[in-house]
């Protein structure tokens, strides 16, 4: 099971970097956004073959455990090489659950290559509660979660076999390159962002899907981007800085019409993003933004209630979490951990 993201130091794709070693691949599986990449949030494109390797291919996307099952009994033994990117409700974890139990009801043996957590070992976030569980959220993990997918897998199956990675090594210059993971990841600084401004997508307001900056603009038709930008800005959280900014989504929320809303602009070193996205929703909601509070749940893992947007206590309720959250990983997830904290 693998995608875009399974590459090798320089850049081969794992599958053609398998078979040159001699591994007799038989076919290859893929999770949203499909084996290709080319999938946007909620698609995984259908592909017969292959083009790199010629080997047949399958979605396991939004297919039932059963279906998984009957899937993978084409094979004994599955290889997941998936770049995660450390967020509780980015799917590629649920996926993973999903396969582990499709492949004790196949009797196939499943192996996890590591990959490096992109945001470490940090810890953000309220721990999901087991009433707000679905494929935004099928481990019992804070929302930053700190885990590599091995890791995870193994809070599932503690014996699953895991290939273990260097989870200190980084991404970027001088370190691992970064292929996006998914269409609207495209660099590492996204990937932290969307911890927080992933929420966004529990309002009416686009998240920035459909423009060039994803997770890194925020905004709707009609609002005062002066206001807006003003408003986040007061709050002084650390590290970042909002600019007033008007876009068009090419695809997603809004598609076509002209919004209003802010940038965010990572100014020094950013240790907690998940106070940025909270103050933003709630200045989006002040603003007249709908919530979808089911959604908005499914994502956090908690209760919806109101005072959860008041932006202006954004960062000591996320800090408060983040603390409840390293005490929960010493008592529960501690014994899945494959590397030393």
């Amino acid at each position: 099971m693998t995608h875009p993201a399974g590459v090798t130091r320089d850049l081969a794709p794992a599958a053609v970097a398998l078979l040159k070693k001699g591994l007799p691949l038989e076919r290859l599986y893929g999770p949203e956004h499909g084996i290709d990449g080319s999938g946007q949030a909620g698609e995984a494109p259908e592909l017969e073959t292959d083009k790199a390797t010629g080997l047949p291919t399958h979605s396991l996307y939004e297919k039932t455990v059963a279906e998984m099952a009957a899937l993978l009994g084409q094979v004994d033994t599955l290889l997941v090489d998936l770049q995660d990117v450390g967020v509780r409700f980015y799917t590629f974890v649920s996926t993973l659950v999903q396969v582990l139990e499709a492949a004790r009801m196949a009797n196939i043996r499943v192996v996890v290559l590591d990959r490096p957590n992109p945001l470490g070992f940090g810890l953000e976030g309220p721990v999901l509660e087991p009433l707000f569980r679905s494929f935004v959220g099928m481990l019992e993990v804070p929302l930053r979660h700190g885990l590599s997918l091995g890791e995870c897998g193994r809070l599932v199956e503690p014996k699953l076999e895991v290939i273990p990675c260097d989870p200190q090594a980084t991404f970027g210059l001088g370190g691992l390159p970064w292929v996006p993971p998914s269409p609207n990841l495209p660099n590492p600084q996204t990937a932290l962002l969307y911890v927080g401004m992933g929420l966004v997508e529990g309002c009416s307001a686009s998240e920035g899907r459909g423009t060039t900056l994803p997770f890194q603009v925020a905004g709707a038709p009609g609002l005062d981007a002066l206001a807006l930008a003003a408003r986040l800005n007061n709050l002084e959280l650390p590290a970042v800085r909002f600019r007033p900014t008007y876009f068009k989504p090419t695809f997603s929320k809004h598609q076509g019409a002209l919004c209003a809303g802010v940038q965010v602009h990572v100014v020094e070193l950013l240790r907690e993003a998940l106070p940025v996205g909270l103050a933003v929703l709630g200045a989006l909601a002040e603003q007249g933004a709908s919530i979808h509070p089911d959604w908005l749940q499914k994502l956090l893992g908690i209760p919806y209630t109101s005072d959860l947007l008041k932006p202006d206590q954004a960062l000591e309720r996320t800090r408060t979490w983040a603390e409840q959250a390293r005490r929960y990983a010493q008592e529960s997830l501690r014994d899945a951990w494959l590397y030393p904290r």
